[in-house]
């Protein structure tokens, strides 16, 4: 019997085997290299807090493998038993920058994360003063990555959409700081935001190799992923490639008082990683 190669995949078949169906070497590699999806909680902070267990179990239930954390309503060591009982792995957690810049208390925030099981401490948004204030970040942050990195953990930062909009002589917030930082400091990039900013994710996310270990998968416009501007077969080939992405977060920005769009983005994501594969 002869397999398709969208059959292969979904049977869970690595590089080998889609090999021996005569398939370019590039795309066996990335389909032996699985990539977990996970939700930023974020996407339904005003239900996850009243009930964690319920939305965890829900959110497994949608096909997410694992969570990104916006704040922790409970004891990190219960959310914990309830990611085991569930079957999900956290990815990490949107972390104030008073919890990295600090050392005493990167300590204790590396201690959760370590809890949890969780890769990356990334920090969701900083204003800074001029550029001088993002270098002096840059410098921050580069060395709680080294702190992190002992633990096996990484710090990083997400972007907003002014992050992205040339500020200085040109260059935008995100470059001076991608710029600046060390390999170990985490970029983790949001597509839709990228794009609503006008600015070209792409090449951005090739311009620093293997620091696009986290990314948001967020749609333009408002949108569920597939219906807006997003590239997403070129979004998925610089994240799985030069970009050097270990987990997928899909965010949404809208109806945070239903599952609706979280399920709804799944199910997109599952179809729209197919397609690029084959």
């Amino acid at each position: 019997m002869k397999w398709t190669r969208r059959e292969l995949l979904k049977m869970g078949f690595g590089a080998f085997a889609l090999q021996m169906a005569g398939f370019a070497p590039l795309r066996a590699a990335l389909a032996d290299k699985h990539i977990p999806l996970c939700l930023e909680l974020y996407s339904i902070h005003d239900l996850f807090p009243k009930d964690p267990e319920k939305y965890l179990a829900a959110v497994k239930g949608m096909g997410y493998e694992g969570v990104e954390y916006a704040g922790f309503p409970i004891d990190v060591a219960d959310l914990r038993k309830l990611q085991d009982k569930y079957g999900l792995i956290c990815s990490g957690s949107h972390t104030g920058r008073g919890q990295i810049d600090n050392p005493d208390e990167l300590a204790k925030t590396i201690e959760k994360h370590l809890v949890l099981g969780a890769k990356f401490i990334i920090c969701p948004g900083m204003g800074n003063d001029g550029k001088q204030g993002w270098i002096d970040a840059a410098k921050k942050f580069s060395e709680a990555a080294a702190i992190a990195r002992k633990s096996d953990l990484y710090v990083g930062y997400h972007a907003h959409q002014p992050d992205y909009k040339p500020a200085f002589d040109g260059e935008s917030p995100w470059c001076v700081f991608g710029d600046n930082s060390s390999q170990d400091v985490v970029l983790q990039n949001d597509l839709g935001h990228c794009v609503n900013s006008g600015t070209d994710p792409y090449p951005l996310i090739a311009r620093y190799p293997g620091r696009g270990k986290t990314i948001h998968l967020k749609e333009s416009d408002q949108k569920i992923m597939g219906e807006g501007r997003v590239d997403w077969k070129r979004a998925f080939k610089v994240c799985e490639t030069v970009g050097g992405v270990m987990h997928y977060v899909v965010e949404i920005e809208r109806n945070f008082g239903t599952l609706e769009d979280a399920e709804n983005s799944a199910k997109a994501y599952q179809k729209l990683h197919v397609d690029y594969l084959d």
